[in-house]
């Protein structure tokens, strides 16, 4: 999520490097923690509550002014429906799911792997999305279109959910490994990787995956972003000691902060402009503003759990079970 707002930042120098990876993280984290239900009407019960109620109010309440501007201008009205039903960003220059797109995105993505059972199915799934990705971007046809992106989604989240059928147990395993490590190699493994990011990320050009945009070199976008996904790995298994309540708050609530971080961090970016010129130092200055936006979201989000908790989907400040099972498992062992 703080990357997802500094990338809304848009500092100068940071923005291909923070592009190159904070979305296709975001598909490939959901990937890893897909699980497929047993029926179709259980998927749609657990969805409906976690992704389309949540979705459809948030759309609701971020245009609400909208409606109310053209309520009695029914051509015009009409446009917002559509556009949240369609799942697009804006439909014919009015307002729609706008950020919440990856939702929309989301949702389709687990439907077709709750039908397309099976390895082969999946591939030849993930195959066709990236030729269309390659034929839309020949055409240079980038429609703001939450269907359309799911072209270049669909393959991070099967990189995710790969992950986690086949390579999990080795994936925690290299958790107690990484950890047994002097920090100092660790850090040094995460700079290596962030530097190789932010250069090769200016090879690629700008990603913009809201409209289906994978820069310069599709193969350089997947790429970047499994090398991204890994660098924030180890950056987490470092600070996997450090438990605090409020990352669990923030996962809780990333549909919120998705939908209004832009709102709050407008006057903190307004600042961040008059105070630099650009460059290095607006980039850091925007990370930290963007982490402070992040941080006021969490009594938000709090108050949204405790009063309305329909709008952040009934979801709870859970943390991932995977790694805490595994070491409990561990111990049970020794």
């Amino acid at each position: 999520m703080l990357f997802i707002i500094w990338g809304h930042a848009f500092p100068e120098v940071f923005t291909p490097f923070i592009y190159s990876f904070n979305v296709p993280l975001f598909f490939i984290v959901s990937g890893y923690l897909y699980k497929r239900d047993e029926s179709f009407n259980i998927f749609l019960k657990k969805n409906f509550i976690s992704l389309i109620i949540p979705y459809l109010l948030l759309c609701l309440i971020k245009d609400f002014s909208h409606i109310i501007k053209y309520y009695n201008d029914i051509p015009e009205l009409l446009k917002f429906p559509i556009g949240v039903f369609g799942g697009f960003h804006t439909f014919m220059n009015a307002p729609a799911a706008k950020n919440l797109w990856f939702v929309y995105t989301l949702f389709l993505i687990k439907a077709i792997f709750h039908f397309a059972r099976g390895a082969r199915n999946l591939t030849l799934c993930a195959v066709l999305c990236v030729t269309a990705s390659i034929i839309a971007g020949y055409c240079n046809y980038h429609p703001l279109w939450a269907v359309t992106n799911m072209f270049l989604a669909l393959p991070c989240f099967l990189f995710g959910y790969a992950a986690s059928v086949l390579f999990r147990e080795k994936l925690l395993m290299s958790v107690k490994a990484i950890k047994s490590c002097k920090p100092a190699y660790v850090i040094l493994c995460i700079a290596i990787l962030l530097v190789l990011q932010f250069l090769l990320s200016s090879l690629n050009g700008c990603v913009l995956m809201f409209k289906g945009f994978y820069g310069s070199n599709i193969l350089l976008f997947y790429l970047l972003g499994l090398s991204g996904t890994v660098a924030i790995f180890l950056i987490s298994v470092l600070l996997d000691n450090i438990k605090y309540k409020v990352v669990g708050v923030i996962s809780a609530g990333t549909m919120v902060i998705l939908q209004f971080h832009r709102d709050l961090y407008h006057p903190l970016g307004k600042m961040v402009k008059n105070l630099t010129v650009g460059g290095v130092c607006e980039g850091v200055l925007s990370l930290l503003a963007s982490f402070l936006v992040l941080l006021a979201f969490v009594p938000i989000i709090m108050l949204l759990h405790k009063y309305f908790p329909l709008i952040i989907g009934n979801r709870k400040y859970m943390q991932c079970q995977y790694f805490r099972c595994y070491e409990q498992q561990q111990r049970q062992q020794l």
